[in-house]
């Protein structure tokens, strides 16, 4: 047993005595409270003596002083503190409606050290002492499709973020990208299709992503690898505003979900959108209106009707910098095509072909001109202009989830073969992203410096060789600023 200080809701701390078992905190007894030294001090006093009437345990360094020092030996050292703080955060989230302590263990493991499901139960028995065997994960995540647990999952990080984040949910974002397996067969929904990965000779599935505001995932949906992303943007948003049951949805989603059938779906199903426009599939006309009222102005917004809906364009001097100086660039390669035209060529902008003769895109290249700092946004809500912009760039949350499923969570290259273990292993990775992202929220800290710092703490097996007798200790932090984020890491979750 030890004690253990936890913030409250009322601002003060409680003093706790606490012990813990393979990652597994169990609280013995709350002993009180206290907002200054003083009371902390008569309560340490108390939750000593509780230890010693329940344990009859002594001080650790009198029981080894009692020893030789060739009798003790450490014969057990394990991050079991990392399996506590994300099995907490794990619970608080309510991902523990799913009864299945295994998928649990399968959810933390990839966050610790996302690795094959045969590497992963090699990981979670070395390291947290966690027992399961190849079969019974396989059994359990093919059960885990069977009886919903995606639903399950999606059902409780919704109402987690309605009811915990105080998130009203009426502003979602959506995003897709694509996951590749290191295989070229075809296959159900593997399929080959447009790679976000550059991966174009091997099978893939896309992933749609639904986030809140604060990039907490809420929904996702896998598709075949060949689907067109702009293709799942309704059926997406149809489901996730059923599972939110807000009428006044607003989605803000990338210009790669605009078409003309989209918003026209979106509309009939009363949905407000804020979606990136592709201004320079305007017509001319268009295109010289906006850049003659923009005038080349920084900051100013105007907006005109485009398909019976609101087109905000804005132009910014930084932006048209660097459209500036990518333009300069393509023509530069373009002017090098022109030159050498038996190199073997590619797909360049502003190089326009006719039979053999190669030339350089001059129409094209004045309307890039034109269209330099120029971004585009179109929306069906009342929102102000300035409101509509900065919401869509809240899209690079979104975008920060998907780098974080791909490198910390290494979601891709996906060895699973079948529909359902695919589907499973996309579940997972959900889960991880969940706890990841409440995590650095919360702290400030990306996920990786927070699993260093919570492994600077080990839980060690202390024995006595020759009375066999046993105690568990954990490793002791004495500078008091990475005691502190340990401190608050512990109290995350409670």
């Amino acid at each position: 047993m030890r004690i253990r200080v936890v913030p409250t809701a009322s601002g003060k701390y409680a003093v706790q005595v606490v012990s813990k078992r393979y990652g597994i905190v169990t609280v013995h007894k709350h002993i009180g409270t206290f907002s200054d030294v003083s009371g902390k001090s008569q309560l340490y006093k108390k939750a000593k003596e509780f230890i010693a009437e329940a344990t009859h345990q002594g001080n650790l360094l009198d029981l080894l002083s009692s020893c030789r020092p060739s009798d003790v030996v450490i014969t057990e050292s394990r991050p079991l503190l990392v399996y506590q703080l994300l099995s907490t955060i794990y619970d608080k989230l309510g991902l523990n409606t799913y009864p299945d302590l295994l998928i649990k263990d399968l959810v933390i493991a990839r966050i610790y050290s996302p690795a094959s499901k045969r590497e992963t139960r090699e990981i979670l028995a070395d390291l947290f002492n966690r027992q399961w065997s190849l079969i019974t994960i396989y059994r359990h995540l093919k059960k885990g499709i069977d009886t919903g647990l995606k639903d399950v999952f999606q059902k409780a990080l919704i109402d987690f973020a309605r009811d915990d984040l105080q998130d009203s949910l009426h502003l979602i974002f959506y995003d897709v990208t694509t996951l590749y397996f290191e295989s070229t067969a075809r296959d159900g929904i593997r399929d080959f299709g447009f790679s976000k990965d550059h991966r174009t000779q091997e099978t893939q599935i896309v992933v749609g992503l639904v986030v809140n505001q604060q990039g907490f995932p809420l929904y996702f949906d896998v598709f075949r690898g060949r689907t067109f992303e702009g293709h799942t943007l309704c059926s997406v948003v149809k489901n996730i505003q059923k599972l939110l049951g807000s009428p006044d949805l607003v989605v803000v989603a990338d210009a790669a979900m605009l078409s003309q059938e989209n918003i026209d779906q979106l509309i009939r199903e009363k949905i407000s959108f804020i979606v990136g426009a592709r201004i320079g599939n305007l017509s001319s006309q268009m295109i010289d209106q906006i850049a003659s009222q923009l005038n080349g102005q920084d900051g100013k917004t105007i907006t005109v009707t485009y398909r019976k809906q609101r087109l905000v364009c804005q132009y910014l001097r930084q932006r048209a910098a660097k459209d500036r100086s990518d333009r300069e660039k393509q023509i530069a390669r373009a002017q090098e095509i022109i030159n050498a035209p038996k190199v073997k060529m590619r797909r360049y902008r502003f190089i326009k072909t006719a039979g053999e003769t190669i030339t350089l895109n001059v129409d094209l290249v004045t309307k890039a001109e034109r269209l330099e700092g120029i971004k585009g946004y179109i929306t069906n809500t009342q929102l102000p202009d300035a409101t509509v912009i900065e919401r869509y760039h809240d899209l690079w949350r979104i975008e920060y989830a998907f780098r974080l499923t791909k490198s910390d969570l290494e979601a891709r290259p996906v060895f699973h073969r079948l529909d359902e273990t695919i589907q499973a292993h996309l579940v997972i990775v959900f889960a991880g992203l969940a706890i990841c992202k409440y995590i650095e929220n919360k702290s400030g800290m990306s996920i990786q410096k927070v699993l260093k710092l919570a492994g600077k703490v080990l839980t060690h097996k202390v024995t006595n060789i020759k009375t066999g007798e046993c105690a568990y200790i954990q490793t002791t932090i004495e500078d008091p600023s990475i005691k502190e984020k340990i401190d608050f890491l512990e109290s995350l979750g409670h």
